[in-house]
């Protein structure tokens, strides 16, 4: 059996259960990663207090969508991954689990000397700091203000403007 963190309504984190279910199956297109590590991002908390739109609650939602693991089983017609691989989860669903099952789109491997703690938490807040500055143009010799750059996504941003040679 698989644990996984659901809510039922909006609220604070008393609204939170932790809830057993069968362990996810690898279905066609999919993979199943064991989580050693969650990351927690801000939109999670906003979507489950309910200051964020989303969809309406027609039953338990799961929460969390970054984390990193093992890869155990792998669905039909999946490749580029193999049982044992070590993997960052971004942008997923029900992440908070000792399990999940995802799309392989989800993946990227684990790089070597990161541990699955840190890795956890880089999915969407170094995503989203990726797409800003793709999405801005910034290059050489440009200039790029960070008016956040102690949070996750501000500290990734920093990192790529820098990479990419702005000051």
């Amino acid at each position: 059996m698989a644990r996984f963190v659901q809510y039922e309504r909006f609220g604070g984190p008393e609204v939170l259960e932790v809830v057993e279910a069968p362990d996810p199956q690898a279905t066609p297109g999919s993979v199943v990663v064991a989580v050693r590590a969650a990351g927690v991002n801000p939109i999670e908390w906003k979507i489950r207090s309910g200051l964020r739109p989303s969809a309406p609650l027609s039953g338990p939602r799961r929460i969390g969508s970054d984390a990193s693991g093992v890869v155990t089983a792998l669905g039909e017609g999946v490749s580029g991954w193999s049982v044992g691989d070590e993997v960052i989860v971004s942008g997923a669903v029900g992440t908070y689990a000792t399990a999940v099952a995802v799309a392989p789109e989800s993946l990227d491997a684990l790089p070597e000397g990161l541990g699955f703690e840190e890795a956890a938490a880089l999915g969407i807040p170094v995503s989203t700091a990726y797409q800003a500055v793709v999405s801005l143009g910034v290059a050489e010799g440009s200039t790029f203000l960070v008016h956040a750059g102690a949070g996750a996504v501000g500290r990734a941003a920093v990192q790529f403007a820098l990479d990419r040679g702005a000051g």
